[in-house]
Order: C-alpha cells, then sequence, then structure tokens
C-alpha cells in the first residue's frame, strides 16, 4: 500500500484510489498506518527541519514543540481550564511555541500590528498584493481553491496555521483520537467499504459450497464519503496593548488564541455539528448512529452505561465516553439499597498503579461540548478513530473595523477550513431522551 501525498502544481493530495485499493487489501489497522504517513508527509513538506522538540522551516521559522504537550489545565490535569485570552497572555509574556520567525512571518506579524488596515499598510511602505505574492511564495502552494472575492484577504503563512492545528490537537482529549486525514482540494471523496449491523466486511459472504455445485461471487462493496472544505472562522480582538508588544510575542499571543478556540469549536462539532450552515457533521447528528432508550427519562442511570456498550459490536474495542461532570456525578451518587455506590471509577491499573478514570472498564472524556443531563447524547460511547476530520493546510486573514469599534479595537478575521463526519457511524452509540418501551 502506498498512500504517500502526490503534489500537483504545488499542491499536495490523497490518492483517493490507492486507499481504496488498499481498504480492499489491508485491514482497517493498515490503511490508517499509511494515512498517518501522508499526515508526516505534509508536516515535514512544511517543517523541513524536525530535530527533536525543534520544527523549523527552512531554518528560519523556529518552533519549540514542548509547548504543545505542556500543562494549561483542563481534563489532563484535574486544574480549571486555562481560557484563550489568558494563554494567549502568558505565551506573549513568559514565551511559546514560536522561537525565531521568518521573514515571512515577520512581515505577518507587522501586518497583524497594524491589523491588516489597508491605509496603515499603504503608510508603512506595504502592497498587499505583494505580500500575498510572498506569502504564497513561501507557503509553495496555489491560491485556496472555492474562495470569493469577500473572503480572500491576506495570506497566512503556512507554518502558523500547521503550529495551532498540532498544538490544539496536543492540548485536546478529543482531536488526538480522530482519523486525521489532510485535504489538498475543495473536496474530497474518501471510498469506504460499506458496513451495516452484522456486514463489516463490505458484503463479502464466506461459505462452505458442496461438490460440483456452481460456485457464487462476491465482491466487496463501496460506499463514499464526500467532503467540501466548510469555512471557520475566527475573530480576534487586538488592543492597543497587544500591537505595541513585539512581532515574536504577537504571534505567540495570537497562536494561544487561537489554540483554544480552534480546540473547543472543533471538539463541539465533531460531537454535534449539524452537518450544514458550514458546520462538520457531528457524531450525535449522523441517523446512521444506534441510538439507545434510557431506563428514566431525565436522568442516567448504571444499566444506560451497560446497554451503550451492548448496542456496538465486538468489532469496536477501542472505547470511549463522552459525558458531562454533571452527568457523570449522578452516576457516582447512585445507591443500592443498603446505601453502597452501584458505580465503581476505576482509579489504578492493574498493578496498582494511578490510571485515568474508567467507566464501565473505558476511559472517559468529560466536555462542556457534550448535551446536558437528559438530553438525547449526554453519554455517547465509541471508537472516536472511526470520525473522519479532513484539514486543509491554508487560512487568510482580513479585517473587521466595526466589530470592537466601542471598545477601540480592531478585530482580525481569520479563515480556515476543515470537513469532517462518522466515517463509520455504528461504531459510535449515544443515548436516547426516550425510555425503554
Amino acid at each position: 500500500m502506498d498512500l504517500q501525498l502526490t503534489e500537483k502544481e504545488g499542491k499536495f493530495t490523497l490518492d483517493t484510489a490507492a486507499l481504496e485499493k488498499a481498504i480492499k487489501e489491508g485491514t482497517i489497522e493498515a490503511v490508517r498506518g499509511e494515512i498517518k504517513v501522508a499526515l508526516e508527509a505534509e508536516k515535514k513538506e512544511i517543517f523541513d527541519g524536525m530535530n527533536d522538540h525543534l520544527w523549523e522551516r527552512e531554518g528560519k521559522s523556529v518552533i519549540d514543540t514542548r509547548f504543545f504537550n505542556k500543562s494549561f489545565g483542563g481534563s489532563r490535569t484535574g486544574d480549571p481550564v486555562i481560557d484563550g485570552k489568558e494563554l494567549a497572555m502568558r505565551l506573549a509574556s513568559s514565551g511559546g511555541p514560536f522561537l525565531r520567525l521568518s521573514p515571512a512571518m515577520e512581515k505577518f506579524a507587522e501586518c497583524v500590528k497594524l491589523g491588516f488596515d489597508p491605509s496603515k499598510l499603504v503608510l508603512k511602505g506595504i502592497n498587499i498584493q505583494d505580500y500575498n505574492k510572498e506569502i504564497l511564495n513561501w507557503n509553495r502552494k496555489q491560491p485556496a481553491e472555492g474562495l470569493t472575492t469577500t473572503d480572500v484577504g491576506a495570506l497566512v503563512p503556512i507554518e502558523f496555521l500547521a503550529t495551532v492545528i498540532e498544538f490544539a490537537t496536543a492540548q485536546s482529549m478529543i482531536l488526538p483520537k480522530l482519523w486525521r486525514i489532510p485535504m489538498g482540494s475543495l473536496t474530497m471523496t474518501i471510498p469506504t467499504l460499506a458496513q451495516s449491523p452484522g456486514s463489516y466486511f463490505g458484503g463479502i459472504v464466506l461459505y462452505h459450497p458442496a461438490e460440483a455445485v456452481l460456485k457464487d461471487k462476491t465482491k466487496p462493496e463501496f460506499d463514499s464519503i464526500t467532503f467540501t472544505a466548510k469555512k471557520l472562522i475566527g475573530l480576534i480582538p487586538l488592543s492597543d496593548e497587544v500591537i505595541m508588544d513585539s512581532a515574536i510575542n504577537i504571534i505567540n499571543y495570537i497562536t494561544g488564541l487561537f489554540v483554544r478556540a480552534f480546540q473547543y469549536t472543533t471538539e463541539g462539532e465533531v460531537i454535534s455539528g449539524l452537518g450544514t450552515g458550514g458546520q462538520m457533521l457531528g457524531i450525535l447528528s449522523d441517523p446512521g448512529i444506534n441510538l439507545v432508550p434510557r431506563q428514566v427519562v431525565g436522568t442516567v442511570k448504571r444499566d444506560d452505561v451497560i446497554n451503550l456498550e451492548s448496542a456496538l459490536d465486538e468489532n469496536f474495542q477501542d472505547l470511549t465516553y463522552l459525558i458531562r461532570r454533571l452527568t457523570l456525578n449522578t452516576l457516582r451518587k447512585e445507591k443500592t439499597t443498603t446505601g453502597a455506590p452501584v458505580y465503581f471509577e476505576s482509579t489504578v491499573d492493574g498493578l496498582g498503579r494511578p490510571a485515568p478514570g474508567q467507566l464501565n472498564g473505558y476511559p472517559f472524556i468529560k466536555s462542556r461540548n457534550i448535551p446536558a443531563l437528559g438530553v438525547q447524547g449526554d453519554i455517547t460511547l465509541g471508537d472516536l478513530s472511526y470520525y473522519i476530520w479532513a484539514l486543509r493546510q491554508d487560512m487568510t486573514i482580513d479585517m473587521s473595523k466595526e466589530r470592537y469599534f466601542e471598545y477601540d479595537q480592531t478585530a482580525l478575521r481569520f479563515v480556515m477550513r476543515q470537513d469532517g463526519a462518522p466515517g463509520v457511524p455504528i461504531a459510535f452509540a449515544a443515548l436516547d431522551n426516550v425510555p425503554e418501551s
């Protein structure tokens, strides 16, 4: 199998014909492994120097990846979550992932300081058309497809977006578990084996024929998922204090803002995105997932947790529960008639060492993006590696004077592109909001 990215006119795209061949001939784990190779190829195209924890772009921009896994609060540590603004200020004041900036990043930082205001750029001798040509050459990519004249602003150096994506993914409990695929064009169609309960092999039937009887022929059936790069827009207010700072501090500041916003928004769409209005299709919005009736309307019971696992086929082993804190604590309060806790949460492994909390023998992730207690999907169980997350490595930026006018601030409007959907919906089960009949 060879799923290396192929280059055409400066773009790197995934060879979906090779992907289909890999699905026919290999296991799903092998296919995932090859796509990871493709992701690494794209990463190495951006950062041609990757030594230990330092990533470099042509020896000019230098990123310290140790910040990606640094604790900034949240579910990884149990500490209060540091929001985007606080993370941004910390990275700007005490240092962040960007250690050195390329000339392209320096100019990008200068334009950020000027709020990408055309009149201010002209006074500084910066022509936006020349700037875009310079960044395009630096990125070695063609202009993003599917943009309208109202969408296209200034281009962003490619290492900025790549850093935000890797930083946010490392900080998340959900994003690293997804099946991430590089998206080299505006649309991409991924072939998938047709799967349904009781049929996990694309329609292939194995049987023992009688002697001298004509053998039936079977072949795998394929479905497909088409991804369209949807716009994800972020607005960043810039105060006078921020724009007076140094170039590298400004870049680390907006990196911090973007990491938290991108992480939270993307996690939310993975869970419950509508698939319309520019949103990805979330797990809970896919009609093909397993919906499991609950024991009692408005709350959760121990049997609900068990029934979710029972709804999933044994082929799906790497399962994770998604839950809100209040929902989890409701389970913890459940008692037997003698007052003993019904719920038991494992906090040690088989050798007695501390381990992440588990629910019914599987890890769980607490997130505010999960529906509230009593609402459909307040507990969801599934193999997150069957959710396909397609990402494009391009970003544009322009300004908005009106957004924060009353606060004497300028807003920068970033536009990036991604899409996603459950690749195998039956790998997920969600608690319904109706009771068992």
